[in-house]
């Protein structure tokens, strides 16, 4: 590349928050180095990156939309919408060719979308699951699974990992359990928090309740754990994970906001005794990077959060617990046992992930 300037195409997966939230520290390493950002996104996780970044160029990229059940046969239902999921992906794949040539990408990050990927340019896809998390009905196929997420995943040319290579990490099997090539390569913890050496000794809130994830089940969550605060009678504030509006309203001894800055989030959960959330990987990094223990709950049916919640629950860091008989009290009582140990995983080398886009121009 000849260009002054080398143009950065990075899209997020729209399921949830998490995928976007884990590129903002990206984003920001790309600014500081002098790359021209350009974010590729659609639905809640593209509204939550252009209030982060408004100043950079948006461009609306969809896919495709998953339908999740209100019960837990989420892998099921989405076993059934199979082909949607790769008419999306081809969809995008043809769509991104017209983008590269329109905006003059130098280069792509996808953050977990498939089809964003080109013989023309290099392209870098992030994920911390190589390997999928299946459920034990589907145990028997997770050979040939693994092979054809892998053939999907090799037409990147560079494959970056948000965990720390060997026994001490976070992601387990999902990105351990096989050796790699050497264009697999493990980033650290993606987090844009920094923690504070000083303690916090009065906390503004009691609890601090983190809702995430798609619907049905996120209101569902809201709804079952709205009712526990209110007769837990602390003081609490729920951020309901919904970027698209800004809503803040007081309920007894709640306090309910749809969505806050980065900044502000950071401020909440160092600044709330206890903290309560779904297991998602993200929340996990953003919790260890801050050393912060907490109460997490799985959304139901997605085997990956429900594998964290085996995975993690003998690290002495979290306290796991299923959403259909969650009980706050319960909860709360475990958690003020623990006594985590999180500098033996935050302070582990890992590679650069600006040398490694470095690299590639």
């Amino acid at each position: 590349m000849n260009k002054e300037k080398t143009n950065i195409l990075i899209a997020p997966l729209n399921w949830g928050l998490g995928h976007a939230v884990r590129d903002i520290p990206l984003i920001y390493d790309l600014l500081k180095n002098k790359f021209e950002v350009i974010i590729g996104g659609e639905g809640q996780s593209g509204e939550l990156l252009k209030n982060e970044f408004p100043e950079l160029q948006y461009i609306e990229i969809q896919s495709f939309k998953i339908k999740y059940p209100k019960n837990q046969f989420f892998i099921l239902k989405l076993l059934f919408q199979i082909p949607k999921i790769f008419i999306g992906i081809i969809g995008e794949h043809r769509h991104l060719q017209n983008i590269i040539d329109k905006y003059e990408i130098d280069i792509i990050i996808s953050d977990n979308r498939y089809g964003l990927y080109s013989d023309k340019i290099p392209s870098v896809f992030i994920t911390h699951q190589v390997f999928p998390a299946l459920p034990k009905s589907l145990k028997i196929f997770e050979k040939i699974i693994y092979k054809s997420h892998r053939k999907r995943i090799d037409k990147f040319e560079k494959c970056l990992i948000p965990d720390f290579e060997g026994k001490i990490n976070l992601s387990g099997d999902l990105s351990h359990k096989y050796k790699f090539s050497e264009n697999y390569h493990f980033i650290g913890i993606l987090s844009q928090f920094e923690k504070d050496d000083i303690e916090t000794a009065d906390y503004k809130y009691d609890i601090a309740v983190i809702i995430s994830g798609p619907e049905p089940q996120r209101s569902i969550f809201e709804e079952k754990i709205t009712e526990q605060i209110l007769q837990f009678g602390k003081k609490a504030i729920l951020i309901s994970g919904l970027p698209e509006t800004s809503i803040r309203k007081q309920v007894e001894n709640l306090t309910i906001v749809n969505h806050l800055s980065r900044a502000e989030m950071q401020d909440v959960i160092v600044n709330s005794e206890i903290i309560i959330s779904r297991s998602g990987y993200t929340t996990i990094m953003d919790l260890v990077k801050l050393q912060k223990k907490a109460v997490l709950i799985p959304t139901p049916g997605q085997t990956e959060q429900e594998y964290f919640s085996d995975y993690l629950k003998d690290k002495t860091m979290f306290v796991f617990r299923k959403q259909n008989n969650f009980d706050l009290n319960n909860a709360v009582s475990e958690l003020k046992t623990l006594n985590p140990d999180f500098k033996k995983i935050s302070n582990l080398d890992c590679n650069s992930f600006i040398n490694i886009i470095k690299s590639l121009k």
